[in-house]
C-alpha cells in the first residue's frame, strides 16, 4: 500500500483539508502497514551508535537477499567470508589496547599468537616458514619446513627432522640417542656412536683425534701424547696385515731402519697372510717356493760357516765331487766317501719285459761315445713256466761293433732242476751312437728282466 497523506488545506480551518476522523483514518492505515513489515517485527534496538538485539541471548543476524552482501565502508560480508572492496588494501583486524583478536580459542596479539587457555597451539597441516622461527616448547608431529632460521629456545620435539642447509644448535639437543653440545656428541649410557654411509658412499672426516691420543688427517695417523708409542693390536689369534710399508727410520726388532747405509734384519717372526709374495726373482705361493726366471737355479745359502736346515735335516755346507750324503741318525748329513763310488765309472739299476715271440729285443742300451764297458748282473723270471735265472754279461764295443760274454748262470731249469738251459739268449750291437744289450726269448712266455750294470766310461 502506498503511503496515505492528511489533506491539511491550503489555510488553517479554510474546510478544504480532510476530517478529523478522515485523518484517523489514514494514520490508522499507514501504522498498520507499518507494523506488518519484518523491520518492525524484529528485536533489534537502536540507541545512539549502537545496534543491539533485544532479546536475551540472542544473535544479531545481518542477511543480505539472493546474491547481496552485507556492505560497509570498504567491507564486504559475503556468506562466511569478510573481504575489502577496495582494491590491494589490507582487512585489519585489531583489539583494543593489550587486548587479543581471538579466534575460536586462538589468541592473536600484535605478533603473537596464543592458545587462550594456555595449551597448545595445534598446526594440523604442512608449515612452511621463510623467515626466521623462534620458538619455545614445541612438538612437531609431521613435517617442518624452513626456508631460513629455526631458532628453538626450550624443550622442542621433532619426530622426523630433514634439513638441507647449515644448521646452528646454541644449546644441548637430543636426537634420539644422540646428545649434540657445542662440539660435542654424546650417545645414552653404554651405547656405541655409529656412522653409516648409504650405498656405496663413504664417511669422510678430514681430521680425527681418537682417545685424545691418535690423530688421523690426510694419510697420516699419529700419536699426539708427548713419547706415546703407536701400537696396532690384532684379536685373538689375528694378525696386522699391512699390503706395503716404507719405513724412513727408527728400528724393528733392534734393526736399523732408514739408515743412510742397509743393515740386515734379523726378525723372531714374520707372518705374511697374502696368497703370494714374489721377492725378485723368487715366488712363495701357499707352501711352495720356486724361482720365477726360466731354466733358474733355486739357492738356499748359509751365512759364513752356517748350515742351511730343512724340516730339521742340517745339510752340510760344502760338497765334494764323487762323495755320497749319510745322516748320523740324528737328522745331520754330511759327504761320505764310499769304496765303490769313483769319478769314471756308475752303477744303475732297471727292469724290463720282454715277450716270448722268438724276435730280438733291446734289454738296455748305453751311449757308445760315453761308456765303453758295462758290466751286468740280470735276473731273467718266467713265473709262467716257474723257470728263474742269475747271470752275468760282459758287454765292451770299438766304436763300431759290440761283443758280449755271458757267464756264471744260476738257474732252477724246468721247475725240479733236472733240466738246466737258458730261457734268453743274449746278443750286442751297435745303433744309432747306442750300444744295445738284446734278448731273444726260446719259448713263448714273457720274461721279466730286472739288471744292475756298471758303466765304465770311455
Amino acid at each position: 500500500m502506498a503511503q496515505e497523506l492528511i489533506n491539511i488545506g491550503a489555510l488553517a480551518d479554510d474546510g478544504t483539508g480532510d476530517t478529523i476522523r478522515g485523518a484517523g483514518i489514514k494514520i490508522n492505515n499507514n501504522f498498520t502497514e507499518l507494523y506488518a513489515t519484518p523491520f518492525a517485527q524484529t528485536s533489534i534496538g537502536f540507541v545512539e551508535n549502537e545496534i543491539s538485539s533485544t532479546q536475551s541471548n540472542a544473535d544479531l543476524v545481518l542477511k543480505p537477499s539472493g546474491t547481496g552482501a552485507i556492505l560497509f565502508p570498504a567491507i564486504r560480508i559475503n556468506d562466511n567470508n569478510i573481504e575489502g572492496t577496495r582494491s590491494n588494501e589490507d582487512l585489519i583486524l585489531r583489539a583494543n589496547g593489550s587486548g587479543s583478536l581471538v579466534v575460536d580459542g586462538i589468541g592473536i596479539a600484535g605478533t603473537s599468537i596464543t592458545a587462550m587457555d594456555s595449551s597448545f597451539v595445534n598446526i594440523n597441516e604442512n608449515l612452511i616458514v621463510d623467515g626466521t622461527l623462534n620458538s619455545g616448547i614445541t612438538t612437531f608431529g609431521g613435517t617442518v619446513e624452513t626456508g631460513s632460521t629455526l631458532d628453538v629456545d626450550e624443550l622442542t620435539t621433532l619426530s622426523t627432522l630433514t634439513v638441507s642447509g647449515a644448521s646452528t644448535f646454541a644449546d644441548a639437543t637430543t636426537v634420539d640417542n644422540l646428545t649434540f653440545n657445542d662440539n660435542i656428541i654424546s650417545s645414552s649410557s653404554n651405547a656405541d656412536i655409529n656412522l653409516t654411509p648409504g650405498g656405496t658412499g663413504v664417511v669422510n672426516v678430514s681430521n680425527l683425534t681418537i682417545d685424545s691420543s691418535i690423530n688421523l688427517t690426510d694419510n697420516v695417523i699419529k700419536v699426539i701424547r708427548s713419547n706415546d708409542d703407536l701400537k696396532l693390536s690384532a684379536n685373538g689369534t689375528g694378525s696386522v696385515q699391512i699390503s706395503k710399508v716404507d719405513i724412513n727410520e727408527g728400528t724393528i726388532e733392534n734393526t736399523v731402519i732408514g739408515g743412510a747405509t742397509p743393515a740386515a734384519g734379523t726378525f723372531s717372526t714374520v707372518s705374511i697372510t697374502v696368497p703370494s709374495v714374489n721377492a725378485d726373482k723368487v715366488n712363495i705361493t701357499d707352501n711352495k717356493i720356486k724361482a720365477t726366471d726360466t731354466d733358474a737355479n733355486l739357492r738356499i745359502n748359509a751365512n759364513g760357516s752356517g748350515n742351511v736346515i730343512i724340516n730339521g735335516f742340517t745339510f752340510p755346507n760344502t760338497i765334494v765331487g764323487g762323495q755320497l750324503i749319510r745322516t748320523n741318525g740324528s737328522k745331520v748329513l754330511s759327504t761320505h766317501i764310499f769304496p765303490f763310488v769313483v769319478t769314471d765309472t756308475d752303477v744303475q739299476d732297471a727292469t724290463v719285459t720282454i715277450t716270448g715271440n722268438s724276435s730280438t729285443q733291446v734289454i738296455n742300451s748305453f751311449a757308445a761315445a760315453t761308456y765303453r764297458s758295462v758290466k751286468y748282473y740280470i735276473q731273467i723270471s718266467d713265473a709262467t713256466a716257474d723257470r728263474y735265472t742269475l747271470i752275468e754279461a760282459n758287454v765292451t764295443h770299438d766304436g763300431t761293433n759290440a761283443f758280449v760274454s755271458s757267464f756264471g748262470a744260476a738257474t732252477n731249469g724246468d721247475g725240479d732242476g733236472s733240466t738246466i738251459y737258458d730261457s734268453v739268449d743274449l746278443s750286442a750291437d751297435i745303433d744309432s751312437g747306442n750300444v744295445r744289450l738284446l734278448g731273444t726269448v726260446n719259448n713263448t712266455n714273457n720274461q721279466v728282466i730286472k739288471l744292475v750294470r756298471r758303466v765304465i766310461k770311455v
